[in-house]
Order: structure tokens, then C-alpha cells, then sequence
């Protein structure tokens, strides 16, 4: 404790900017004790700052008091609380924050009021600040939080994140792969990592999951552990593996997220539940995950649009094989890139242009097929429609063996090898809205989005005579919804 002496606040200073602990100043009480607010001159100023007491009583908050002195003495972050000072004068031992004006993260998670935009800065911040534990404090050793929670995480009046309580943490060794720490389990109920509990042996990869949990709430407006209720971690896995998230996620929030963004924040977040810890992302990966969801969704709004059609094999196989490109509002399909063998289609990736910038996405599928085709459009080219064929296995399972995309300048393919299944969908010019679908080694099933139009409709097709003839020769069916 002699390297942070020079954090010593005497205690009537402490007594005095609480009102003597009053009552109108206390803010919550946790497992160490109550924390309340004030205000303390220090470094030549007037700062709000938040005291947490310890009850005189608790053997166990001694030594989370030392620990968070400890740590919170010799490391410091921007996505971390600011340890001001400490007192420990007679029984009173007290710990001096900056006050993060609003509070803890899980008096906000239910709320609809809370953007999804302001919630991926807050989960990038967080992570941030993990990360900066695990590989960021020294060469030889790293910090283990063990109580990640959606309560430890504070945020100020900009909606920054600040990871907080440090009484459990536990200091590992950080020059091996996986630091291992055997200890008494520790941490709060519904987001405790079932392999700690199971074995006491503690890694980084139990923060990951606590985090992992956290995110979840973050995602679905659910808090980790209601009494008489499923734990989200739980139903979170099942959702996601049967692609029904959009049932646990707050219809609010869900109207906010652009699907990549959803998609991409989700599987980092399924990735943190995995059961085998080696299979978990690091915190370095889950920062760079995040950060990319958070462009996503930051960019210029994409265009409403709707599933049209799906061919080839419709069960997932479980979510990390479904695939997805938006083309997103201002952009222009550019370039498609197709990979395809004898008999499938084993990988596509599609590359846009906005404002003299080229974007290319992660390419779907993989590329084994030996064929690799890059059909590239002219300036006022666009697609129109696609034809495909589908090859069913012995065992029924469907893929795409072939493709062809119509623009409305010229056909481009067949790529891949037909078969006598085939399919084909048309649209009218600036419909175009991206491709879904499923793949794993190949292609194996795919799907259209369409833009909407103004009206809400979307034309999908035009078959037979496509001459308009006099407008009293023009038909038209919508259906309508009657109220009786």
C-alpha cells in the first residue's frame, strides 16, 4: 500500500463532502458496502465525486478494498473508473471515484429510450476497457476481472463506458497462451462462466463470457438473470443457433439496426457463450468485431428492404452459416466475384462503389471450386434478375450448382453446371436491394432483397407481354386490409 500514500483523503474531508454519509447522498448499495455522492476539492478544483463505504462488519470487503486499490492505483484507461483516493481511518475504510454522472449500464438495458447506437458505443467502450486489462497493463501479467456485469459497467454524462469493481479481480501471468488462475468461484449469478463454476480454474476466457452476456442484454433489452425466468445466456444461445433473435430483442431497438450491424454484433457475442473456452474470441477481437458493427450501422442508411424468394437449402445448420449483403443507400454494385466447380457454386463476394471508394465484403462460401470468375458492371449497368439451378443430394440436402445474373444491358453466366431444377426471379431496374442466404464449403441456398418502394409495394417479376399497350390493358392486385 505504500505506493499509493499519496492518494490518502483524510476522513473528515470525506465526512464533510457527503454531508456526514446523508442520506439525500447515497446512490446504491453492493456486496462491499454503500456509495454515496459528493463533492471534494482536489488537484486545485471541485470534483463530484462518488465514496464508496465498507461495512465495518465485511472480512470479505477488506480485501476487495486492497485489491482495488491495487489495481486501480497503477493502471488507469479511459473505459475504466478513476480511483480519486481512499481512506482507512479507525473502522472506516472508504474509496474515493470520479462520479460517472449516470450510473450503472443495467439501469438502462430495458429501457427502448437507449439508441442502438448509443448502446454499440457503450459495448465498444466496455470491451475496450477489458481488453486493456487482459493484454494491455504489463508484458508479464494481466488483470482478471471475475465479476463483469452490466451493473460494473458506469457510464458518464457522453454515454462512455467505464468498467468498475475491482474487489474479485485476480492478477495472472500473461507471457503463456492461456493464463490460468485455481480459485474459489467468484462473480454474479447469470453471467459467471459455466467452466469456471465447474472446474474453479480461472482464465481470461471467464471475462469473455461474462462479457459475451453482457452483450446480450446490451442486444436484446434483457437483463442477464430475472428470478422465476430463463437465464439470458441460455436463451440467448438457442435463439441465436435457430436464427430467432428477433423474438428476445425489443421491437423498438430491432426497427433501429441495420441487419449487418445486428449480425455482426450477434455473432460476437454467441462466440463469447461458447461452452469450449479456446473456441471464445480474445478481447482484441471482440474490440475489432464491435467497432466493425458499429460502421455498419453508422453508415448511410440502407434502403428498406425485403426477402424475395429462397432456393437451395433453407435450414441453417446453425447461424454462423447464414450470409447477407445490403447494398447499401448511395452505393452501386460494382463487381461480383463467383467461385464455382463442376457441379456447385462454392463462394461469392460482392464488391460496391460510393463516391469514387470501393467496399468489398467478406466472401460467403469458400473458395475450392478450381473456376473463379470476376464479372464486373459498366457505368449504368445494374442487375435486374437472377436464374439459377438447384442440385439435390442423395441425402436432401440442396445447393446451388449454378447461377446467372441478369442486368438490364446483357446475361452474365451461367456460372457452375445446370441441372433440370432450376429457378428465376425478375425486377424492375433500382429494386435491387442484396443477396441472403446459406453456406458452408459452397453455396447452399440464396434469396433476394428488394428496396420498397414509397408506396410500400415492390415489384417483383414480368412475365408474358411486357408491351403496356393502352393503360385500360394495365391490371393489378393488392391485398388490402378490411376491417369488419
Amino acid at each position: 500500500m505504500e505506493i499509493a500514500q499519496h492518494l490518502k483523503i483524510p476522513l473528515e474531508e470525506i465526512i464533510l463532502a457527503t454531508k456526514n454519509f446523508d442520506k439525500q447522498n447515497f446512490i446504491a448499495k453492493g456486496g462491499f458496502g454503500s456509495v454515496y455522492k459528493g463533492e471534494l476539492s482536489l488537484f486545485g478544483r471541485l470534483i463530484e465525486v462518488a465514496v464508496k463505504r465498507l461495512e465495518p462488519q465485511s472480512d470479505q470487503g477488506k480485501h476487495e478494498f486492497m485489491m482495488e486499490i491495487s489495481i486501480l492505483s497503477s493502471y488507469s484507461h479511459e473505459n475504466l473508473v478513476s480511483l480519486l483516493g481512499f481512506c482507512e481511518e479507525g473502522n472506516e475504510k472508504l474509496l474515493v471515484y470520479k462520479h460517472e454522472s449516470r450510473g450503472s449500464l443495467d439501469n438502462y438495458i430495458q429501457n427502448p429510450d437507449l439508441t442502438w447506437m448509443q448502446r454499440l458505443k457503450i459495448s465498444i467502450g466496455a470491451a475496450r476497457g477489458i481488453n486493456y486489462l487482459h493484454d494491455e497493463v504489463g508484458q508479464q501479467h494481466r488483470v482478471l476481472h471475475r465479476d463483469i456485469k452490466s451493473g460494473n459497467i458506469l457510464l458518464n454524462n457522453e454515454w462512455e463506458a467505464k468498467v468498475s469493481d475491482f474487489g474479485l479481480s485476480k492478477i495472472g501471468p500473461a507471457h503463456i497462451q492461456h493464463t490460468f488462475v485455481v480459485t474459489r468461484v467468484a462473480g454474479t449469478l447469470g453471467y459467471v462462466d459455466p467452466s469456471y463454476y465447474n472446474t474453479e480454474v480461472l482464465t481470461k476466457e471467464a471475462d469473455v463470457y461474462s462479457f459475451g452476456v453482457v452483450l446480450f442484454e446490451i442486444l436484446c433489452g434483457r437483463l442477464a438473470y430475472v428470478k422465476g425466468s430463463e437465464s439470458l445466456d441460455v436463451l440467448a444461445k438457442s435463439k441465436y443457433i435457430d436464427n430467432k433473435l428477433d423474438e428476445i430483442i425489443i421491437p423498438e431497438l430491432r426497427k433501429q439496426m441495420k441487419l449487418s450491424s445486428l449480425n455482426t454484433f450477434s455473432a460476437i457475442a454467441y462466440q463469447c457463450l461458447k461452452p469450449d473456452r479456446s473456441e471464445r474470441p480474445t478481447m482484441a477481437h471482440i474490440v475489432e468485431e464491435l467497432e466493425k458493427a458499429y460502421r455498419i450501422q453508422a453508415s448511410l442508411k440502407t434502403a428498406e428492404v425485403i426477402r424475395v424468394g429462397s432456393w437451395g437449402n433453407t435450414s441453417t445448420g446453425g447461424p454462423h452459416n447464414c450470409w447477407h449483403f445490403i447494398l447499401e443507400k448511395d452505393h452501386k454494385l460494382k463487381k461480383i466475384t463467383i467461385d464455382h466447380g463442376d457441379e456447385n457454386i462454392y463462394s461469392l463476394t460482392f464488391t460496391t462503389e460510393s463516391n469514387g471508394i470501393f467496399y468489398t465484403s467478406e466472401r460467403v462460401g469458400d473458395k475450392n471450386g478450381g473456376g473463379t470468375v470476376t464479372e464486373k458492371f459498366e457505368e449504368n449497368e445494374e442487375l435486374t434478375g437472377i436464374k439459377g439451378t438447384i442440385r439435390v443430394l442423395t441425402s436432401g440436402h440442396t445447393t446451388i450448382s449454378s447461377l446467372t445474373f441478369i442486368t438490364n444491358d446483357t446475361t452474365r453466366g451461367p456460372f457452375g453446371r445446370k441441372t433440370d431444377t432450376p429457378f428465376y426471379i425478375l425486377w424492375e431496374k433500382g429494386n435491387f436491394g442484396g443477396f441472403y442466404g446459406l453456406a458452408h464449403n459452397i453455396i447452399d441456398g440464396i434469396g433476394v432483397y428488394m428496396k420498397s418502394s414509397s408506396d410500400g409495394f415492390t415489384r417483383v417479376g414480368k412475365w408474358g407481354m411486357k408491351s403496356q399497350g393502352r393503360p385500360d390493358n394495365q391490371w393489378s392486385f393488392r391485398l388490402q386490409k378490411i376491417i369488419v
